[in-house]
């Protein structure tokens, strides 16, 4: 996908200037249009997204407060590399939050929810079939936010939304970069989950979702493996990060 493209999409047009810039600017960071290691330009920013210097310059300072982008004296604005230690903080975060949700959820589903979290599941089956990896991606949030709202806590999802930057970063680059990413699995995973939720099994909803979220562990060891540079910054600007364990254990 080129920048482009996403200038182009419908979102491009909500919100102020400001949140524009923010929010075109981080899509591309997330889904790899701009790797890891790349220069951003300030003034070719302005150009394709088509604002002024100022609502760029404070996109840019929201970036590099999430820790997407860092700014270099004399080098500019970087994109940062993959990030190893948000990763097992996100990773930490989403498999705490998710598996006390899914507990909770147990205890609280309707046939009604558990029915609507059912088709949630067949539509995610036709987008993988149909190859439609992004529109499973997006039915995929849903999913695991509807399960926060039936636990009672749905803006405990937002939370989740926020850690879970790191791995989607990663999980850009897995597709791209590495081996198809296996989604009937994940399918499965989620049938099973509802499998739980109907029959009341907290202690079973919660193992299940844990072990869900951390086989992305296996495969961010094999992005390290295969693509180490882009979990480095560029030489000469900082120390390389070195993987020690991805693993939570």
């Amino acid at each position: 996908m080129s920048f482009s493209s996403v200038i182009a999409s419908p979102a491009a047009d909500i919100g102020s200037a400001s949140d524009r810039a923010y929010g075109l600017t981080r899509q591309a960071i997330l889904d790899l249009t701009f790797l890891p290691g790349s220069v951003l330009s300030e003034s070719g920013l302005v150009e394709q997204i088509g604002v002024s210097r100022t609502p760029v310059r404070q996109a840019l300072q929201r970036l590099e407060h999430e820790g997407l982008v860092r700014v270099f004296p004399q080098r500019g604005t970087i994109v940062a590399p993959l990030d190893l230690q948000g990763f097992r903080a996100a990773l930490f975060t989403r498999i705490s939050l998710e598996a006390a949700a899914a507990s909770e959820a147990a205890t609280r589903a309707t046939s009604v929810e558990c029915a609507e979290l059912t088709v949630q599941v067949d539509e995610q089956l036709q987008a993988v079939t149909s190859g439609r990896d992004a529109e499973f991606f997006r039915l995929n949030d849903q999913f695991h936010s509807k399960i926060m709202a039936i636990a009672g806590v749905p803006s405990v999802w937002d939370v989740v939304q926020s850690a879970k930057v790191h791995l989607d970063r990663f999980r850009a680059a897995h597709l791209m970069l590495t081996d198809p990413y296996p989604l009937g699995p994940v399918v499965k995973e989620h049938a099973a989950l509802v499998a739980a939720l109907k029959r009341c099994d907290a202690a079973r909803a919660a193992s299940l979702m844990q072990e869900h979220i951390r086989k992305v562990i296996p495969r961010a060891e094999l992005l390290y493996e295969r693509k180490p540079e882009l979990f480095a910054w560029p030489p000469g600007l900082v120390s390389p990060t070195r993987l020690r364990s991805i693993s939570t254990n």
